[in-house]
């Protein structure tokens, strides 16, 4: 049987629903503009319908059933969603932006949002991404996500992600240079590094600092200020890149990029989520929110315990 024979006639569930608020046939009828003989007509065919008496005598009153109380939960969760969708269908789609930095946006924002926008199809997303970090603005009524400590006066910031960086570099420049076994054999290799510009960049030289080889003196034989076409490079084989970990994508999986080496840098800083300083935040970018913040927690859980174990 189809799921519309079996559905009872949207005018039996209201009245069902207002009878049980009330409980008093009278009070619903005259809520209904409706005849309390015609009130309680309906709830007889419900009843019928459904195989079940919903209501019983409780000395001049009526009281729901326990099969009553039982179908009172789904047809209030019912009209509650029916409710919800015509007033969401009724008025303008409603419109988020988020503000973030390129890198972030592309590699890991992007299929987020793609299931975000899935659930929520009547949500328009707009991404604004700019080279270089995303300065938050706290009075601005959209969504920044953006680097740094955490710490911007007037702000709420929610972490996402600590800063994790590790070297990457492709299969093909590993064949014929054998095991790279040391931090000392990297720094000998070609090495990928940073414009002076990319400021939010951690640069060999860090990077190796905070790995415990200050001895070490790197050289970068070629300098980005790209982060899409340094990786881009170390794909294409021509030496070893800093990558971050939530802008990887899936580069690693499809065996795009290996990690030559296996030690990695984390540090305090990393992706933060801005909430807008607004008088009242709308439900929707309510719902944004809290989306990006559970798509992140078991990343930022696990980088948790890596911190927690130095």
């Amino acid at each position: 049987m189809s799921l519309v024979n079996d559905l009872p006639p949207l005018q039996w569930l209201v009245a069902f629903q207002r009878v049980a608020e009330h409980l008093s046939f009278t009070r619903a009828a005259a809520e209904l503009n409706v005849t309390q003989p015609a009130m309680s007509h309906k709830i007889r065919q419900l009843e019928a319908h459904l195989g079940v008496k919903l209501f019983l005598r409780a000395g001049r009153g009526i009281a729901l059933s326990r099969e009553g109380e039982i179908f009172l939960s789904a047809v209030e969760d019912g009209l509650v969603r029916i409710a919800g969708a015509s007033t969401m269908l009724s008025q303008p789609m409603p419109h988020v932006t988020i503000r973030t930095d390129a890198e972030f946006a592309s590699f890991w924002l992007l299929p987020i949002i793609a299931q975000f926008n899935a659930r929520h199809p009547r949500i328009v997303t707009s991404i604004v991404s700019d080279q270089g970090g995303t300065v938050p603005d706290p009075s601005s009524p959209d969504l920044d996500i953006t680097f740094g400590d955490g710490n911007w006066p007037g702000a709420t910031s929610h972490r996402l992600f600590y800063e994790e960086v590790f070297p990457v570099c492709s299969p093909s420049y590993l064949e014929g240079r054998g095991r790279i076994g040391s931090l000392e054999a990297l720094a000998r290799q070609t090495l990928l590094g940073w414009h002076t510009s990319r400021w939010d960049f951690m640069d060999w030289g860090e990077w190796f600092e905070r790995r415990g080889a200050r001895h070490i003196d790197s050289a970068s034989r070629l300098i980005f200020d790209n982060y899409h076409v340094a990786m881009q490079a170390a794909v294409n084989g021509q030496g070893i890149a800093l990558a971050w970990r939530y802008c990887l994508g899936d580069l690693l999986e499809k065996k795009l990029l290996v990690r030559p080496v296996p030690d990695t840098v984390i540090t305090p800083r990393g992706q933060f989520l801005i909430e807008p300083q607004t008088p009242e935040i709308p439900q929707v970018l309510q719902w944004l929110m809290q989306w990006i913040i559970d798509k992140s927690r078991d990343t930022l859980d696990e980088q948790q315990r890596m911190l927690d174990r130095h």
